[in-house]
């Protein structure tokens, strides 16, 4: 299976121990204090040092910070948009890595599938097969519908904060991805735009095309000349431009697989945004 490296900047709640920082003091390494031995009653942790230099002459003990779980949240667009091409197989394998990934850093993971409403849902467990349940899942489907049900899965994420990664092709009005990110601002929102380079490379050539929206159902032509493909290449780079300077806003900037997905890209992508 294949699988990254994340990371967190903000500390877990979570009383379970596990991986990152946490503000719950515990059995850990990272030094948060001293208190007194009244206070905190256990001589393991007694600081003789600390004790001595005491001007009330009171014992002191030190406190650690004690490393916890965080959930990690899959929110997946199924629309009819997301079933073109390649992107379901691209879908099922980053849906796998990050449920593996997951697995292997002792955090839950939890994955809700969303088109009109929500058609696949996975409750956050601790699973080293659901990975690759998932993905023979998602490489079927189903791929139908529109989008809209991504905006009310805000009940079923929970109240604590989540490290939640929203996939999708984001062929939607920018309104609405802003909308879509208010909603999940509680949880660090990883947004992963899954696009096709064809989705741009118009033929260079004369003639009429016929395009179809698979979301809506509708149909129309457009004529083609060699300048398609430059306006259409320059559209989407626009597009890109906008959908970063968007979720920059919101906290992180959208991680963009573009035909191939590297696992290796993704870890440099939480190296980067985590610095």
């Amino acid at each position: 299976m294949e699988e990254f490296h994340y990371r967190i900047p903000w500390r877990s709640r979570n009383v379970h121990p596990g991986h990152h920082r946490s503000q719950i003091q515990g059995v850990g390494l990272e030094f948060r204090g001293h208190a007194t031995l009244i206070d905190y009653p256990d001589p393991r942790k007694l600081d003789i040092h600390a004790s001595l230099h005491d001007p009330f002459g009171q014992h002191k003990v030190k406190l650690f910070s004690q490393t916890s779980l965080i959930p990690i949240l899959v929110v997946a667009d199924l629309s009819a948009s997301m079933g073109l091409g390649t992107k379901p197989k691209l879908l099922s394998r980053l849906a796998a890595a990050i449920a593996y990934s997951a697995y292997r850093t002792g955090d839950l993971f939890g994955f809700l599938g969303v088109n009109d409403r929500i058609v696949l849902q996975y409750p956050l467990r601790f699973s080293k097969c659901l990975a690759l349940e998932l993905k023979h899942r998602l490489e079927k489907g189903p791929f139908q519908g529109k989008h809209l049900g991504m905006l009310r899965v805000g009940p079923y994420l929970g109240r604590q904060r989540a490290l939640l990664f929203l996939i999708s092709d984001f062929h939607f009005a920018l309104t609405e991805v802003e909308a879509l990110l208010t909603r999940l601002k509680p949880h660090d929102v990883v947004p992963v735009a899954l696009w096709m380079s064809r989705e741009w490379q118009a033929p260079a050539r004369w003639g009429w095309a016929k395009l179809y929206d698979p979301e809506t159902g509708h149909r129309r032509f457009l004529w083609l000349s060699p300048s398609s493909q430059a306006k259409l290449a320059c559209a989407f780079c626009n597009r890109r431009e906008q959908l970063i300077a968007l979720c920059r806003r919101y906290g992180r900037p959208p991680f963009f697989i573009e035909d191939e997905f590297y696992p290796e890209k993704l870890t440099q992508y939480f190296l980067e945004t985590c610095a």
